[in-house]
């Protein structure tokens, strides 16, 4: 018979990341697996035959993911030919429904069942569509937390939940930062009576790191007239957006230190960080670092969401670890409100101020406490073989369930 072949689906840097993960675990427990598809450094590097990456692409928004439609477009007919010719047991997308849903449509047309891994966090203000759309998209569903995973089970999907898939490296990244920093080191500048450093992580999309790093830079700068400030550093999530925070940064005085791809170099470096209001805010939240959370999308689509879907009434908050905790103990400056000033005040304040420092540490405490247990990836690998048909150690794989 012939290799068991998984089809993989992730289009941004993060998706990127979560599912090379799971591709280490999936092909330590079942050595013969060959998983194929669109992905990115991670995935190449975790194992995955990696024939397309549009990871650099990273929309935010309805309209500019239209910018973008015709490498999407082209991504769609790569995926075709990739389920033609490889007739896989099962295909895997990665959260980005604006390209998982059709790429899962495609799938299933060809008799190939879908894992949906990290499922789209539209649940949070739209969960009966979001059930409605995951059951015509999905014959699987992971979702990264608790209250998703009950609205998934109590409308009738097959659901496998285990903790949230970032966890794993969140909790090696921290043991190894641990590792690095001296005993006894005070992990803020007022405490170490020098300058502070400020962190700057505009995340991983090319439009949101063209509105929100000008902001954070101007930040930079407002409070550095109000406090000794030391090292600029800026977290590169990839080395594919250099050129245009190298282009953002050119018409700086101040200097900054960029890093590419070692966030936590960043987290555990700086006094406090400017961050999207992405997956590196659990990050933030591992490492202890304070944070403000920051977020800016195109006019138009800050209007719809507002006036059509009124997200602002449907949910609690926009950064995650205040999402999780239930409570915005994360400073949250949203699209006009994310002005360098405003920015800079909410820094200052974490900076001078003990008792902000340690609500933020609290309530990160209680992100940490609730996204499960170790071992995340390897339970969700297991259970994924065995829906999947493919047992651990066997040369060949099962048909395709159903």
């Amino acid at each position: 018979m012939s290799t068991p072949t998984l089809l993989a689906c992730a289009t941004e840097i993060s998706g990127d990341a979560r599912a090379a993960r799971l591709a280490v675990e999936l092909r330590r427990l079942a050595p013969h697996l060959r998983v194929c598809g669109l992905g990115g450094e991670r995935m190449r590097g975790a194992g995955v035959e990696v024939g397309l990456d549009i990871t650099d692409l990273g929309t935010v928004g309805w309209f500019d993911h239209w910018r973008e439609v015709p490498r999407y477009v082209s991504a769609l007919r790569f995926w075709r030919r990739q389920i033609r010719e490889r007739r896989p047991l099962a295909a895997m997308v990665v959260d980005a429904p604006g390209i998982s849903y059709p790429f899962s449509r495609v799938a299933r047309a060809s008799g190939i069942p879908v894992i949906y891994f990290v499922t789209p966090q539209t649940w949070l203000w739209n969960p009966r569509g979001t059930v409605e759309r995951l059951r015509a998209h999905a014959d699987v569903v992971v979702p990264s937390f608790e209250a998703e995973a009950e609205i998934y089970t109590r409308a009738g999907l097959c659901v496998i939940f285990e903790g949230h898939p970032a966890l794993d490296d969140l909790v090696e990244d921290r043991h190894r930062a641990q590792a690095r920093r001296p005993h006894g080191e005070p992990t803020f500048a007022c405490e170490r009576a020098a300058r502070a450093r400020v962190g700057l992580v505009p995340g991983s999309r090319c439009h949101a790191i063209a509105r929100l790093l000008p902001a954070m830079l101007d930040a930079v700068d407002v409070l550095e007239a109000r406090l000794p400030l030391g090292e600029t550093l800026l977290s590169v999530a990839s080395p594919s957006l250099r050129p245009r925070v190298d282009t953002l940064l050119a018409s700086r005085r101040r200097s900054v230190s960029v890093v590419e791809r070692d966030l936590w170099r960043v987290l555990t470096s700086a006094d406090v960080v400017l961050a999207s209001t992405g997956g590196n805010l659990l990050d933030a939240a591992f490492a202890d670092t304070p944070a403000v959370a920051a977020y800016r999308v195109d006019a138009a689509t800050y209007w719809i969401a507002r006036h059509v879907m009124r997200l602002d009434r449907r949910v609690a908050a926009c950064a995650l670890p205040n999402l999780i905790a239930g409570d915005r103990f994360v400073p949250e400056l949203i699209q006009r409100d994310m002005s360098a000033a405003r920015l800079a005040d909410a820094a200052a304040r974490l900076l001078t101020d003990e008792k902000a420092r340690e609500a933020m540490s609290r309530g990160y405490a209680k992100v940490r406490a609730s996204l499960g247990m170790p071992g995340v990836n390897a339970r969700i690998a297991e259970r994924l073989l065995k829906e999947t048909g493919v047992r651990a150690g066997m040369s060949d794989g099962a048909k395709p369930p159903g």
